[in-house]
């Protein structure tokens, strides 16, 4: 039996109508990794019914799976991972946009283009994160060789935040000063900064496009509700899975590999089919506590591959019984599933894999 992904695209279009109205009107979205692990093309098509026409994604062959459910004219696709050498004509074909993290990425352009040819691009500086973009010194020698520019199409100057999350990071400041000052000498081309922490630093960071990823579910680094305009965004997911055997087991009893539990009370146990393979790790173990009716339920013993045993004896009400799904996940429980376990929620959303049946 299948564990169920409950996602509500209403909740997600919700959500982006929201951040969209605190970008200023102008809200991308990140719809890469499957967009978090919810399906990318079920998201991008909620988010495009509700007015959403430009998608990032990390690398050509989640463009591919975009483009060839959305045509040209629908949507924009912007792809992280750059342009990269033997892509050139994937990214002419499919009218998808590179993002130049490097001027080697740039002179790649350049060097494909031909009079017929034009290719839509969006140029990446790296003001602090030191991880993708143009460096210092790149960037120096663009502003003073801006004929390298004059047969490509810039959609934005874009930059990414790295501690957004941080209001009062003096990074942010120092970062957004760096993107100012290189983008005034390019006063034609838009700008895009913003990720879904940075929108919440208010309309300076915003410019003329912001990217929003974990705040189209609601939530942040943590599990902690998004808000926007005083306004809580809605945690869009539900993640059920199936109980697939329910047995009495003595006092004393040792259980699952190692035997690191022992059972202090004769208990009624399900082993529920879901485990780390499902991205359910662990390291989840110590907060796996689930609601069922009013009685909480703990994990003994390790979660393993497909599975992992639940103490269920309190279940006094509505007699489980195999076959049944329990609710493992929701808005009552992930900022407490994610408490103290050195993993965040873009680990766990990311982590639900295709053995999941998603249910929209």
């Amino acid at each position: 039996m299948k564990s169920i992904l409950k996602i509500s695209l209403d909740d997600i279009q919700y959500n982006w109508k929201l951040i969209n109205n605190a970008s200023n009107g102008k809200a991308a979205a990140v719809v890469k990794a499957n967009a978090y692990g919810m399906g990318m093309i079920e998201v991008a098509g909620a988010l495009l019914d509700c007015g959403c026409n430009y998608f990032y994604v990390a690398n050509i062959f989640e463009g591919l799976k975009l483009r060839k459910k959305f045509n040209s004219s629908e949507i924009s696709i912007a792809i992280f991972e750059g342009y990269l050498e033997g892509n050139q004509k994937i990214y002419a074909e499919n009218n998808l946009t590179p993002i130049l993290n490097n001027l080697e990425q740039l002179k790649r352009l350049n060097d494909f283009l031909t009079v017929e040819t034009k290719q839509k691009a969006i140029i990446n500086i790296d003001t602090g994160m030191n991880r993708l973009g143009l460096s210092k010194k790149e960037r120096d020698f663009l502003i003073n060789n801006r004929y390298l520019l004059n047969n490509v199409s810039i959609d934005y100057i874009m930059s990414h935040l790295s501690n957004a999350n941080e209001n009062e990071s003096k990074m942010n400041l120092l970062q957004l000063d760096e993107l100012k000052n290189f983008s005034i000498n390019f006063p034609n081309i838009r700008v895009s900064f913003a990720n879904s922490h940075g929108i919440k630093l208010g309309s300076n960071f915003c410019f003329d496009q912001t990217r929003p990823g974990i705040a189209l579910y609601g939530i942040d680094n943590f599990g902690k509700s998004f808000y926007f305009n005083s306004k809580k965004l809605k945690l869009p997911i539900k993640l059920y899975a199936p109980i697939i055997q329910i047995k009495k087991v003595n006092a004393g009893e040792k259980i699952s590999y190692g035997g690191i539990d022992v059972l202090k009370r004769s208990s009624i146990l399900a082993t529920v089919g879901l485990g780390y393979a499902d991205g359910w790790l662990r390291i989840l173990k110590k907060n796996s506590v689930f609601l069922i009716g009013n009685e909480k339920c703990e994990i003994v013993g390790n979660i393993t591959m497909d599975s992992f045993v639940l103490d269920i004896t309190d279940i006094k009400k509505n007699k489980l019984k195999e076959g049944d799904h329990i609710c493992l996940l929701d808005n009552s429980n992930i900022e407490h599933i994610l408490k103290n376990n050195n993993i965040i929620s873009y680990e766990l959303l990311t982590l639900m894999g295709d053995r999941f049946h998603r249910n929209y």
